[in-house]
């Protein structure tokens, strides 16, 4: 994000204290003033008490306390709020943590036939993931996903495909050991 412009000694009143501040003109939507680590280092040393939203600094000659608003509890957003600020251009950038399980590496060369081929062996290691057997159920989202049906249509109806007994009898015993494994 590029910043539009500077504003230097712009005068900001803060909880009846007013300080002055430099201010990058930002192209962000929802926001009046957006407060980060440029502005906390002018402020020199200061206590900043995360879970009681306090931020105790000196300022002309005075320690002040500043108290953030504790009435505001985050929620997790949920999809469509996700594309309501993306049509809405106010949203730029969009990142996700998400927690994973290290796998514990195995060596697959002892694993893989002696008469197979050096390039064919180093593929399936380097896509060992894809190539091993799933184990369960794929991990339950967090968001639910909609296919939007165009206006005035309906939902396609298709009778499901028969198989015969001998398929039957295979698929419903590989859907009881992917349940009996778990997510």
């Amino acid at each position: 994000m590029t910043a539009e412009g500077v504003v230097t000694q712009l005068p900001v009143v803060i909880q009846n204290h007013e300080m002055l501040i430099t201010a990058y003109l930002l192209p962000v939507v929802g926001a009046d003033l957006i407060l980060g680590t440029a502005w906390l280092a002018t402020l020199g040393p200061h206590v900043a008490d995360y879970s009681a939203l306090t931020l105790k600094l000196f300022h002309k000659g005075n320690f002040i306390t500043l108290q953030g608003d504790t009435s505001m509890v985050p929620r997790q957003a949920q999809l469509h709020q996700l594309k309501r600020m993306q049509n809405t251009n106010s949203i730029d950038e969009l990142f996700t943590v998400e927690r994973i399980q290290i796998e514990v590496e195995t060596d697959v060369w002892n694993e893989l036939p002696s008469k197979l081929a050096l390039e064919v062996a180093m593929i399936l290691d380097t896509y060992r993931t894809i190539f091993s057997t799933p184990e369960g159920l794929p991990p339950q989202r967090l968001q639910n996903h909609a296919i939007p049906l165009k206006e005035g249509t309906s939902p396609v109806k298709v009778k499901p495909s028969r198989y015969p007994h001998s398929q039957k009898e295979r698929i419903e015993k590989m859907v009881l050991e992917m349940l009996d494994q778990g997510p």
